[in-house]
């Protein structure tokens, strides 16, 4: 009950109380006018929600996490009378990551009858994930603030937010491949490698290997193919095991794995490096190797969807996917490293010709788990492998920049 309506039903009582002791009629009329405005503000908070049609949308388009996400809110009176001003109010709910509830309230105009209005609200997506604008639901109220009456539910409607990603430099990115990768890179023909064939243009396609004479003859734009591509790739591997997580909700390892492979891939992308993206949970087309800005958003997409359900160990299945990589091959490993068996078998593949570089991933953790993910650390770079830490996703640009400085050895990951 608001503070208005408790005064009013007060008085009402106060009056007739008052009228009854002392046989006063003008006392029972001020307890009827304090009743009578009770039922119209009752009766005028109903009709504000009664008779109109609702419709929340979100826009179109990519949407990142973090960024304003405009809405678009429909209202339309279908009823016989004139509405007063109402609001509407939603909820932005994730359904990928642990998060609180978001409330929005957006005031909207009074409407005469077959009268309809559009405008916009905008709301946040605090991290990546599948989000529900649930149930949007009109608010009604009176003039004396005594009801907040609430109208049926609306259709809800979902988008998806993409985890933004950290830039990383083209030097950096360039110094952060194995040098294997590195001379395949440059011993490749033209650039691109053997010409052998065209396919229909595709968004994100680079528009420099586009064949321009095929594309004035059939009025289509197509692209070159080239063969050898796919002597140089590389991979990023993400622990999706669920007992691997540290920390949860948003400020969880798991979220600035996620963070961080989507920087790895959006850097990777620009070099014409074919990508893999590995990871329990994940779609396996992404395993397949690919190249371009059309690669990097499809993985981008299952990245805003992946959830920490894995049931393998992170050891188990960095072996199997051992078996897929390339000799020379660049792996990023993405992991909260609090697994023992996953760092002796991340510890092992430099010998198997992969050039591994890991980021251990980490949150506010117990004492006991801060302590395996240093010692992590010590062991992988002691056994070659350039290792960094990266606390939050907001230590990422540095962590990057630390990883760009180290070079692989075999006694221990060492600065450049």
């Amino acid at each position: 009950m608001s503070r208005n309506f408790k005064l009013f039903l007060g008085a009402a009582v106060t009056f007739y109380l008052a009228g009854s002791m002392n046989q006063a009629a003008e006392l029972f009329v001020l307890a009827g006018v304090c009743l009578a405005c009770i039922l119209g503000c009752y009766i005028i908070s109903r009709l504000g929600v009664e008779g109109l049609l609702l419709r929340v949308r979100p826009r179109s388009g990519p949407v990142w996490a973090g960024k304003d996400v405009e809405a678009s809110i429909e209202l339309s009176n279908i009823g016989l009378i004139a509405r007063p001003p109402v609001s509407v109010r939603v909820e932005l709910r994730n359904a990928t990551v642990d998060a609180p509830l978001e409330p929005y309230l957006f005031p909207l105009p009074g409407l005469a009858p077959g009268q309809a209005v559009t405008t916009t609200g905008t709301v946040v997506p605090a991290c990546r994930g599948e989000y529900l604008l649930l149930e949007p639901r009109l608010i009604g109220s009176d003039p004396l603030g005594m009801f907040d009456r609430r109208g049926r539910p609306a259709e809800s409607s979902a988008f998806v937010a993409l985890p933004g990603p950290v830039h990383i430099s083209r030097s950096d990115m360039a110094r952060m491949l194995s040098e294997q990768t590195r001379l395949q890179m440059g011993a490749r023909r033209r650039q691109t490698g053997e010409f052998f064939g065209i396919r229909q243009h595709e968004p994100g396609d680079d528009l420099r290997h586009v064949h321009w004479k095929v594309a004035a003859h059939t009025g289509r734009l197509v692209v070159k193919q080239y063969a050898d591509g796919r002597d140089y790739h590389a991979a990023v591997w993400l622990d999706t095991r669920a007992q691997s997580v540290v920390g949860s909700g948003l400020g969880s390892s798991f979220e600035t794995q996620v963070i961080a492979a989507a920087s790895l891939l959006d850097a990777l992308s620009e070099t014409n490096l074919e990508i893999e993206l590995y990871g329990e949970g994940l779609p396996g087309a992404l395993q397949s190797a690919d190249r371009g800005r059309s690669a990097y958003e499809r993985a981008l997409f299952a990245l805003a969807r992946v959830r920490p359900a894995g049931e393998r160990s992170f050891a188990a299945n960095t072996g199997d996917w051992a078996g897929f990589a390339r000799h020379g091959a660049t792996v990023f490993a993405l992991t909260s490293g609090i697994e023992p068996a996953a760092i002796a078998t991340l510890a092992s593949l430099p010998f198997r010709g992969i050039g591994l570089r890991v980021i251990i991933c980490g949150a506010d953790a117990p004492e006991e788990q801060s302590a395996a993910q240093l010692e992590a650390e010590r062991r992988l770079r002691a056994a070659g492998v350039p290792t960094v830490f990266a606390a939050s996703p907001e230590r990422l640009h540095r962590a990057f920049g630390e990883l760009a400085a180290l070079r692989a050895s075999r006694g221990s990951g060492v600065p450049t």
